[in-house]
């Protein structure tokens, strides 16, 4: 917390130390650190802007991408697994939050798939987005 809504993740009232307003930054920060765990290995990804982190245990991949410039849908590439399968119907998880602190905040949304060795999801100008895609094997 800090009185500062550009420094903050929660902003507070210096006077009365009352929390105030949670800023678009802890939904960012959140796209992270509630999916990235650790104990998972980290792969390197060929679309810009993103990380991918795998735990073989769980058999889920976990992309967090963002994308800073205009509205695009970005394609994951997941040939390089043996198998990729998602949830049922190839139901990939996904999170977003919209940077502008318009629209969604962290907002959970169950309407991608994967399709053959490949996942697309459109995202809006200053999106950020996680992905969960579970029955994943090397």
């Amino acid at each position: 917390m800090d009185p500062s809504p550009g420094w903050a993740m929660i902003a507070y009232d210096p006077d009365t130390l009352r929390p105030g307003a949670v800023q678009t930054k802890y939904y960012v920060f959140a796209q992270f650190t509630r999916h990235i765990r650790p104990g998972m290995r980290i792969l390197g990804t060929s679309a810009g802007n993103s990380i991918a982190a795998y735990d073989a245990d769980a058999r889920r991949l976990v992309v967090v991408a963002v994308n800073p410039g205009e509205a695009q849908t970005l394609t994951f590439d997941l040939s390089g697994f043996g198998r990729a399968a998602g949830g049922p119907d190839g139901r990939v998880t996904r999170w977003s939050t919209h940077t502008s602190g318009g629209g969604d905040l962290y907002t959970r949304r169950t309407d991608t798939r994967v399709t053959g060795k490949s996942v697309s999801v459109p995202f809006a100008a200053g999106q950020i987005q996680t992905l969960e895609i579970t029955e994943v094997t090397e």
